[in-house]
């Protein structure tokens, strides 16, 4: 769709550029050729080559009464007389007409008197006068076909370069994937066989226990952003809009995980509007957005640090931001946050996350019409209540 109108916009814009060089060229044409030629014509027919006050319309109609006069002796020397009868009368009132304007006489029998000879001669000039006229055109077209020709193929390139980029990001995600779930079940493997086994003493019976839940409960969370990824992706998937207070939503969020953050031994930081901010939203979708960020600031984190859930609005917008004091993501990274599997991501690794998150986040965002976005320093530090941390993640809402 995005190649659709760039290429509506660029045909729209080269056509236009076109239309006015033919129209350049074209005055060019007929500043250089055209007083010559109309009065060598009037010589000609007219016996007269006095063009001296004529307007455009008036010259016009020169070349109208010297085009019809022409046509009209040439059909009366090849055409059979039993089918010239209509035309004739067509051409003989436009001669007329034309003629009578610009105060001429009829050019109709002078050419008719003309020789067979010349009165092909003249026909073959006529036809080669606008042959010339419209070479202007001719060249455009050929340009222009071949500017279309050009970015067609430079979309077929594009889309043929994306493609391949797909094929490589999903073989790069079954193969991560793959690696997500099998390490966490050869452990699972290896405590079950080792129970089985009775080579656990009984004091470490719970503890290996609730290692095996904890490791089936992350493939189940693999397991599950995998699959909201795929329905997000689907055509079948539409959002549940309804009227929201993303102020109360907000709120509802961050006393979820608080306690999570206290665990985790961070300190939090809350600012909110009293006041309700009304937005339409699928509340579900969105919720899941705020909490999946609450979560990052928390996974990705050492004890220590500060955690900000701040809202800000104005008469244009509003703006969500889950800021934390922790290290800076490197900036190869940073460019492709909101991939799914991005290379190198450690959500993957030592912090247990599934490096889908953002992803899902990122989507469910963009089907809303509203904008997600990573800011870090030196840039954090334009935002007031973010500037004392280290990075934050902004939602920007439009409003009306």
């Amino acid at each position: 769709m995005k190649d659709l109108k760039s290429l509506k916009h660029f045909l729209i814009v080269r056509f236009i550029q076109i239309v006015v060089a033919c129209a350049l060229a074209e005055a060019i044409v007929f500043r250089t050729f055209g007083d010559a030629l109309i009065r060598s014509l009037m010589l000609a027919f007219f016996h007269t080559d006095d063009i001296s006050g004529m307007g455009l319309a008036e010259l016009g109609m020169v070349a109208l009464a010297v085009l019809s006069g022409a046509i009209l002796g040439f059909v009366k020397a090849v055409v059979p007389q039993q089918m010239v009868r209509p035309l004739e009368l067509i051409l003989s009132t436009l001669n007329r007409f034309s003629a009578d304007l610009i105060h001429l006489p009829s050019t109709g029998s002078q050419v008719s008197d003309l020789s067979p000879v010349m009165r092909f001669v003249l026909a073959i000039v006529i036809t080669g006068i606008f042959l010339i006229m419209l070479l202007p055109y001719i060249i455009a077209g050929i340009v222009f076909s071949g500017m279309v020709i050009r970015e067609f193929r430079a979309i077929e390139e594009r889309e043929k370069q994306e493609r391949e980029e797909y094929e490589r990001k999903r073989n790069l995600m079954l193969s991560d994937i793959a690696h997500d779930l099998r390490t966490p079940m050869t452990t699972v493997a290896g405590y079950a066989k080792a129970l089985e086994d009775g080579m656990v003493p009984e004091e470490k019976i719970a503890e290996i226990c609730q290692a095996i839940q904890t490791k089936t409960g992350r493939m189940s969370d693999l397991i599950n952003l995998l699959f909201d990824y795929v329905k997000l992706d689907s055509d079948g998937f539409v959002l549940t809009k309804e009227s929201t207070d993303v102020c109360e939503m907000v709120r509802e969020c961050v006393a979820f995980q608080y306690q999570d953050i206290e665990d985790a031994g961070m300190e939090a930081d809350i600012d909110i509007p009293d006041e309700p901010l009304m937005i339409n939203a699928d509340r579900i979708q969105m919720s899941r957005v705020i909490t999946n960020l609450i979560t990052n600031a928390i996974r990705h984190n050492d004890a220590g640090a500060r955690i900000g859930v701040f809202i800000t609005h104005d008469s244009e917008r509003i703006d969500i931001m889950i800021c934390d004091s922790g290290d800076a993501i490197p900036r190869e990274m940073a460019e492709h946050i909101f991939e799914p599997f991005v290379t190198g991501d450690e959500s993957r690794n030592s912090r247990g996350g599934t490096g889908l998150g953002l992803s899902i986040a990122h989507k469910i965002v963009s089907m809303h019409g509203y904008r997600i976005r990573l800011i870090q320093r030196p840039d954090i530090a334009g935002y007031k209540q973010a500037e004392s941390y280290s990075k934050m993640f902004r939602i920007t809402i439009p409003r009306g």
